[in-house]
């Protein structure tokens, strides 16, 4: 990528206002102290963006160290599943206030389990948000194939290898190569959950649920803003929007009686 390409990314990328702005839509307002955590950090590139925008508090979760630490002494804020598996989130029950994934849930093998966790660390009164990429986008964003998370045979994604179809890490590699690459990802690292099982697993694990699709596309800083009009015209075309785009999901935890 150019450097004006890969700054249009990232500021495409960017969240803190997408959150802020669902949660205002909400009656919501986090503080500068409101304990935040970053579920599925990877990088730590979400973590980064809250603190730069003044939160005191964001603490970043992962199964492994992904991160690229600006600073040695920000290793304080990240912390590690040791069974490299979602077992236990490593804070206390009751801990924050806010907790955020992004694009993480297609890759947790046991969802339940995690969002019980999540459900665990969160305070009474905490909300938690989180969207989920549908297995039906066009363009699966981490293989680059077609329809790539909804047919996942090794024919499918040789044809399309043979067509030139890589990702930034298969450069050069040949198709059959690239398709047995794209296979064995997509069965152990894309694990895309339906919308009825978003919303049994949401149902069954907070108090509280609600789609968010709407009030996603009007703050996000991408493409998707376009939609916002239509969607606001026509509130059942956000239906369309979580089937073939991404699905929005603003939950909670009762305050303490």
């Amino acid at each position: 990528m150019k450097n004006s390409a890969i700054e249009m990314f990232l500021k495409n990328q960017r969240i803190v206002g997408l959150q802020e702005g669902i949660l205002l839509e909400n009656g919501i307002q986090l503080r500068p102290e409101s304990m935040i955590l970053d579920f599925g950090c990877g990088s730590g590139r979400h973590t980064y963006e809250h603190l730069d925008h003044g939160y005191q508090n964001v603490f970043g979760y992962d199964i492994r160290d992904y991160v690229s630490l600006r600073d040695p002494a920000d290793s304080v804020r990240f912390r590690f599943d040791t069974e490299a598996q979602i077992t236990h989130i490593p804070f206390p029950d009751d801990h924050f206030d806010f907790v955020f994934s992004t694009s993480v849930f297609e890759h947790v093998v046991e969802p339940e389990r995690a969002l019980r966790e999540i459900y665990r660390v969160l305070k009474p009164g905490g909300v938690s948000l989180h969207n989920f990429p549908s297995k039906w986008r066009p363009i699966e964003p981490h293989i680059y194939v077609p329809f790539g998370a909804a047919f996942k045979s090794y024919g499918f994604y040789l044809f399309w290898a043979a067509l030139g179809i890589r990702n930034e890490y298969q450069k050069g590699k040949s198709a059959s190569e690239v398709a047995k690459l794209n296979q064995n990802y997509a069965k152990t690292g894309l694990n895309y959950p339906s919308g009825r099982e978003i919303d049994r697993m949401f149902l069954k694990c907070f108090d509280w649920f609600q789609s968010e699709e709407i009030a996603y596309t009007k703050h996000s800083p991408g493409r998707s803003r376009a939609l916002y009009p239509l969607l606001k015209c026509f509130p059942f075309l956000a239906y369309f929007y979580r089937q073939l785009h991404t699905r929005v999901v603003l939950v909670g935890k009762n305050p303490a009686a």
